[in-house]
């Protein structure tokens, strides 16, 4: 039986075009495994599937400070927005998190953190800081599109997350050596 739960979400708008998000998230798995598991990029084709806005571009194959990961998703149902990320924070296994470096928001960080929740489960903690400027549509787009969006996508990955826990996927990628069969594009 699969006791995976979804914990929560909650949005702070923080003024103007500015909002910060937290993702909450149960996982029936030891938080070493969920952070192994992503700490590979190509991965993210996994938690986001069923996201079809989504497309992995580009990754370098890491978290590591410095290393890259280059997405599409497609805003309004129809025009693909390139966003790529730089890492920036790596403490395995408790937390990593990566920052905007090409895309429409001013400000987009990304701090995914792991806390052990007793034997075999872990918390995943999703934290955003997103900022969309003026020209995008700022406050109003932030509130009518940019959130409402970020929030589904959040809910879906945790889902996903969890299912991937409950059907041995995330184990089985692991001692495969932790990598998934995943085609990269280039920007």
């Amino acid at each position: 039986m699969n006791s995976s739960r979804r914990l929560g979400a909650r949005t702070k708008f923080i003024g103007g075009a500015a909002m910060e998000l937290l993702f909450e998230h149960h996982i029936d798995l030891a938080r070493d495994a969920v952070f192994a598991f992503h700490e590979n990029p190509a991965h993210l084709e996994l938690i986001m599937a069923d996201w079809r806005p989504f497309r992995l571009l580009h990754h370098d194959g890491s978290i590591a400070p410095g290393s890259e990961v280059w997405v599409e998703e497609n805003a309004l149902g129809w025009i693909p927005v390139a966003l790529g990320f730089r890492s920036d924070v790596y403490e395995p296994p408790h937390r990593f998190g990566e920052q905007l470096i090409h895309g429409p928001f001013s400000r987009f960080t990304h701090v995914h953190e792991f806390e052990a929740h007793g034997p075999g489960r872990t918390i995943v903690r999703d934290r955003l800081d997103v900022r969309l400027p003026w020209q995008y549509g700022g406050a109003l787009a932030m509130e009518r599109i940019a959130a409402p969006r970020l929030r589904r996508a959040f809910a879906l990955r945790g889902r996903n997350l969890q299912r991937l826990a409950a059907d041995g996927t995330i184990t089985r990628v692991l001692r495969a050596g932790g990598a998934v069969r995943a085609e990269t594009r280039t920007c």
